[in-house]
């Protein structure tokens, strides 16, 4: 069996993620690759979210770095990432993230856990994995996952103590970060407050209703729940996430110089574009912005729905209100965390040709603690 992500069938809204129509299996000899921060809840407890996500961010550089752009499917968990890969590209892929859980130690302090399985694995076990390609705009896609193998691969990897599936040695090179930036304040909720959301349904039949009921409530606040918008846009702080850039820029030792003008000479220029509207070839700045909204990966779905939205109380109560009947009834389990603002971290893959994809996660702690929430569900 052949497989070609770009060359699915484009679902172009997020209620495509279930349907049938749009998901193909993919082949046995394929991998699941899932990366995580080990014992993330320390650093979110110690205020280190940012950390936290820019790592998560750098597994998917890293990973578009080496295959050549944005060509498999993945999807950003906020504290890490979850990648679908040939057994052609796997070594190297693991390679490179092996270098990033390296990097991670020394830049962050941070450990990653890196792990693979195949698939032929997780349909032994009883589950699969199909994706589905949905295209935010021209040559920008997310992938979305069902089947339940995404959750199983990441239990597999976390239960290793042999090394069979989790990879626990370091690799000492530098990994390959170009287009990894970090340039936004956190953003501001103008509704009320940002919600983060995950919900899991027992039934994958049921998926299609409960998004439905969500987007209705939604709809009735007639709101932009969109959490990136354009008129509340500000740069961070000059020399903030100066060094991750720099080191981003370059695989040399953070201290050449060349890599520190080129990331000084960008955030110079981006912020006088900006302050301007000058254009200047590919970055033209009211043209940015609004593609940069439409990139963001703020609604997405893998085994379950993950939204990240600017919501008002009033809505955030009747979703909640909502969320808690399902459950009781059977049908959900879910996790909801409720921050200030939100958080963004962005990726640069080629301007000329428009593509850059934007991650985004609630502020302290976001999908990792509405996911601790979601997993004391689960077991009760």
């Amino acid at each position: 069996m052949s497989f070609d992500f770009l060359s699915l069938k484009p679902a172009t809204r997020f209620i495509h993620a279930f349907t049938d129509d749009f998901y193909q299996e993919v082949p046995d000899d394929w991998w699941v690759i899932v990366t995580d921060v080990v014992s993330s809840t320390r650093a979110i407890e110690a205020g280190r979210y940012k950390d936290i996500n820019m790592l998560g961010a750098a597994c998917i550089t890293a990973v578009f770095n080496t295959v050549g752009g944005a060509i498999i499917p993945f999807v950003f968990g906020g504290d890490g990432a979850s990648f679908l890969c040939s057994s052609q590209d796997r070594d190297a892929l693991i390679d490179e993230l092996l270098a990033v859980r390296s990097f991670g130690l020394d830049f962050y302090d941070l450990e990653l856990r890196v792990g693979c399985v195949p698939l032929s694995e997780i349909r032994r076990e009883g589950k699969n994995i199909q994706v589905a390609r949905l295209e935010l705009s021209p040559g920008n896609n997310l992938a979305l996952f069902n089947g339940g193998g995404l959750a199983l691969a990441d239990t597999i990897i976390k239960a290793d103590q042999t090394g069979e599936f989790c990879k626990q040695n370091i690799e000492t090179r530098l990994p390959n970060l170009e287009g990894l930036s970090c340039r936004w304040q956190p953003l501001k909720p103008v509704n009320g407050q940002i919600i983060t959301l995950l919900v899991h349904a027992n039934h994958d039949d049921d998926y299609a209703s409960i998004v439905e009921h969500i987007q209705r409530i939604l709809d009735q606040a007639s709101a932009d729940i969109n959490p990136v918008k354009i008129q509340q846009m500000k740069f961070r702080g000059f020399l903030e996430n100066f060094s991750l850039e720099k080191f981003a820029a370059s695989k040399a030792a953070s201290t050449h110089i060349r890599p520190i003008l080129k990331t000084l000479f960008e955030k110079i220029f981006q912020r006088f574009a900006h302050f301007v509207n000058l254009k200047s070839g590919p970055y033209q700045p009211e043209t940015y912005l609004t593609e940069l909204r439409n990139n963001s990966d703020f609604r997405k779905f893998d085994d379950m729905v993950r939204m990240v939205l600017d919501c008002s109380s009033d809505v955030i109560e009747e979703l909640q209100a909502y969320l808690e009947k399902e459950r009781r009834a059977g049908r959900i389990t879910y996790g909801v965390h409720l921050s200030d603002e939100a958080l963004m971290t962005c990726l640069m893959l080629d301007l000329h040709h428009a593509q850059h994809i934007h991650f985004i996660d609630g502020a302290d702690g976001g999908y990792a603690m509405a996911a601790k929430k979601l997993k004391t569900q689960m077991m009760e």
